[in-house]
Formats: structure tokens, C-alpha cells, sequence
């Protein structure tokens, strides 16, 4: 494993870039349990240790940007880094993670 600098950004700024971008790729990388209880909604769920093998599934543009948010920021940081390693480029971890997006009171799923 290399390690890549890996971008963040807040859980404001992608609720911004949701906005601007509906199509955007935003992967939760929690287990299914986990999404079950509660998701953002449009977030695409693929688990942080089966990343590597699904996301040519969810996108195989290896420039498209990617965002990737866990329950608080830290699984979203070795997931972000697994992607990287395997050639994506435009990787961004969501500090903070869905409890900081459902503390603003911006919109979940359950």
C-alpha cells in the first residue's frame, strides 16, 4: 500500500457539491446493517473491505471524482487510500461521516 495524500472535505462542502452535481458519485462504505439504519440519500453502498473488487461496477472512469464518506471519517480514509492504489485519482474523503451529516440535520434515509 502507497501512501497517496488523500483529499477531504466537510460534510457542508459535499452537501454544496451534491447540489451543483446530482449525479455525483458518492459511496458509503459502512456495512449493510449500518446502511439499513440510515443512508444518505443517492449514496451508493459498497463496503470499505470489498472496494477494490465492486467499484468497477459503480464507476470504472478512474478520473471521475469519488466520495466516500463512513460513519465518522476513518474508514472513508483507508477506503479512499484503497482506491488510490489501484490507479482512481480524484478520491475524497467526507470528514466527519454520515453523523456529522445527520448532526446538521441535512437529509437521510432510513
Amino acid at each position: 500500500m502507497t501512501n497517496h495524500e488523500i483529499k477531504t472535505i466537510d460534510v457542508h462542502e459535499l452537501k454544496n457539491r451534491m447540489e451543483n452535481q446530482p449525479n455525483l458519485c458518492l459511496i458509503d462504505v459502512r456495512e449493510p446493517q449500518e446502511w439499513q439504519e440510515l443512508h444518505i440519500p443517492g449514496a451508493a453502498l459498497i463496503p470499505k473491505d470489498e472496494i477494490t473488487v465492486l467499484i468497477q461496477a459503480t464507476t470504472a472512469d478512474k478520473d471521475q471524482p469519488i466520495y466516500l464518506h463512513c460513519r465518522s471519517g476513518v474508514r472513508s480514509l483507508y477506503a479512499a487510500q484503497n482506491l488510490m492504489d489501484i490507479g482512481y485519482k480524484d478520491v475524497y474523503s467526507v470528514t466527519g461521516g454520515i453523523i456529522e451529516w445527520a448532526m446538521y440535520g441535512y437529509p437521510v434515509e432510513q
